[in-house]
């Protein structure tokens, strides 16, 4: 399958350009009617937008959108980015002794170890051969999805309990619940933004998707972003209704320009590393758009990523570099696979230190011990915020161990607790552990099988009534069991069984989901049920992200009988 939409465009250059705070069009000369209007934030759905200008010349906002006309028809458009730098501010902590360095993440949604190594070579490469790069094999995701991973990572926070009934321990609870979560802005709880903020450093937040991590679906996020340059204007003007213009919300869509959302990204955070030579910087751009929905999205991609960190080596040999994945691809194909079921839980990670602490320290030799174990994204935070406040305070030449108040993790570049890591020890919920037991495969046909799958679906059935959803989505009801696996390791007496089940139609939802059995014949379902295939559109009439997974809309259902009768006559 081609995922590399370059092969589909008409190669052209941009019409316009912004250099140096002002505009101009390249091809006045050949009929080209070009104008521009500037897009600022209002809020995190909606722009401030300017006045069309068809006079060259400086403009003062960072996202400008360009079009350009001839013989009165609109032939171009174009969303141009700029960085205009911010004042120095005065730090809120005394950062005059500390050794301070930039911190640069590169998120990229979606993506897992072993799908990095084989979609990313020659950037990964680049990373562990040029930057001595250490990449930890072993990172487990601590939520389903991008938000229930990102708030783990910004805030330290967790929106999915732990389920330790598997170790007769008690369960616990989350951090926020999905109403705090959707219903509140952030802007009082303290982010990642906040602390290198606090510490003199210059923000900046690129998301290639209108609605961003913590907004999506019907999500408040920030009122007012602790981040000194936020793209989400662009994102805006790019796909809300009523901002940008027709033709240049679709300039990025296969068949335009050559051009795609990641390379808008790094675009904008190129300049950002460059407006700011003299000031300490922390950077995080999350692309979405090319791995999310394709496994095959990624690789493509490779050369772009290896160009930047080419690009920019002088810059990033003065900075940790993370690159990461939030977790591995939730739907496709391969997700029904073993491997797949593997990648899904288990995100990319690969971090570059400076190249001046690279072999003054212990920093490299403390991370690749801490690679062969176990780790998640609040041991990447700990590690994050280690840099930003404690290790700066000694050269990073502490080795010991040490627990951050308030934070589930602890920092890879120093030793870590002799505490077993695994799936009990660690705040990692159970459904997604990559600690792999001896397995026994069981007859789907059993009695017991068609019990696991009758707890299952009415485990899904109570999540649609908990949320009061029973009248926008169906009542779901099994069709087939297609596999059930015994753990060969009792648990006190219990017994740990996985099960994938297929809901009848019209939904025909795949879920997945671990069931203990106690002694007495009980059957307990444990923490969250997986949604294991694809359900796209057909949970559009809710709002709730955590509910949609079990959603198939009922306003849908005649439309689907339609279709299938049709594919029927065929």
């Amino acid at each position: 399958m081609d995922e590399t939409p370059i092969t589909k465009c008409n190669i052209a250059p941009p019409l316009t350009y912004l250099i140096n705070g002002s505009w101009n069009a390249v091809n006045a000369s050949a009929g080209y009617d070009c104008k521009t209007r500037c897009h600022w934030r209002k809020d995190d759905r909606t722009n401030f937008i300017g006045n069309w200008n068809s006079t060259p010349g400086p403009v003062d906002c960072e996202f400008l959108e360009a079009i350009c006309l001839k013989d009165n028809l609109k032939v171009y458009g174009y969303m141009h980015s700029q960085i205009i730098p911010t004042p120095p501010i005065t730090p809120k902590v005394d950062v005059s002794k500390l050794q301070q360095y930039d911190v640069t993440v590169i998120l990229l949604d979606s993506l897992a170890h072993a799908q990095a190594l084989r979609s990313l070579p020659r950037a990964i490469s680049y990373m562990t051969s040029h930057m001595s790069a250490v990449v930890f094999p072993y990172v487990n995701k601590v939520g389903e999805n991008s938000r229930s991973n990102g708030v783990p990572l910004w805030f330290g926070k967790s929106l999915e309990k732990l389920d330790k009934s598997l170790f007769d321990e008690e369960d616990v609870t989350v951090d926020w619940t999905h109403e705090y979560m959707c219903n509140e802005f952030k802007d009082n709880e303290t982010s990642i933004f906040n602390e290198f903020r606090d510490y003199g450093y210059k923000t900046l937040l690129a998301e290639d998707w209108a609605e961003g991590t913590l907004n999506f679906p019907n999500c408040k996020g920030f009122d007012n972003p602790p981040i000194d340059h936020y793209m989400r204007p662009f994102q805006n003007a790019l796909e809300r209704p009523h901002h940008g213009e027709f033709i240049t919300r679709n300039h990025l869509s296969p068949g335009n320009l050559t051009r795609e959302h990641h390379n808008t990204l790094l675009e904008y955070l190129s300049k950002f590393m460059n407006a700011y030579p003299n000031e300490k910087k922390f950077s995080w751009i999350w692309a979405s758009h090319l791995g999310h929905d394709s496994m095959n999205g990624f690789s493509h991609a490779d050369n772009d990523f290896y160009n930047f960190l080419v690009k920019h080596r002088e810059k990033l040999d003065n900075s940790f570099v993370i690159l990461m994945g939030d977790h591995g691809p939730r739907f496709g194909a391969n997700r029904k696979t073993v491997s797949g079921e593997l990648e899904v839980h288990n995100p990319f990670l690969g971090i570059s230190i400076p190249k001046a602490l690279r072999k003054t320290t212990e920093i490299l030799s403390l991370m690749k011990g801490n690679a062969k174990k176990l780790q998640t994204h609040y041991d990447t935070r700990a590690t994050i915020l280690d840099i930003l406040k404690y290790q700066s305070t000694t050269n990073f030449l502490d080795t010991e161990i040490l627990k951050i108040p308030g934070e589930k993790g602890f920092s890879f570049i120093r030793k870590q607790p002799d505490t077993p890591r695994n799936c009990k020890t660690m705040p990692i919920p159970i459904q997604y552990c990559l600690c792999k037991f001896n397995r026994t495969t069981e007859s789907i046909h059993s009695d017991l099988a068609h019990s696991m799958a009758k707890a299952l679906t009415a485990a899904v059935n109570t999540e649609l009534e908990n949320g009061k959803l029973q009248s926008r989505c169906i009542k779901m009801e099994y069709s087939i069991i297609l596999s059930l696996d015994r753990l060969d390791e009792k648990f006190r007496g219990s017994i740990l069984y996985t099960i994938v089940v297929e809901m009848k139609k019209p939904s025909n939802a795949w879920f997945k989901a671990n069931i203990k059995m106690l002694s007495t014949g009980e059957l307990k379902v444990l923490g969250i049920i997986e949604r294991v295939n694809e359900y796209g559109q057909t949970a559009h009439c809710i709002k709730s992200e955590y509910h949609r997974p079990y959603c198939f809309c009922r306003n849908q259902i005649n439309v689907f009988y339609a279709q299938d009768r049709k594919k029927k006559r065929r």
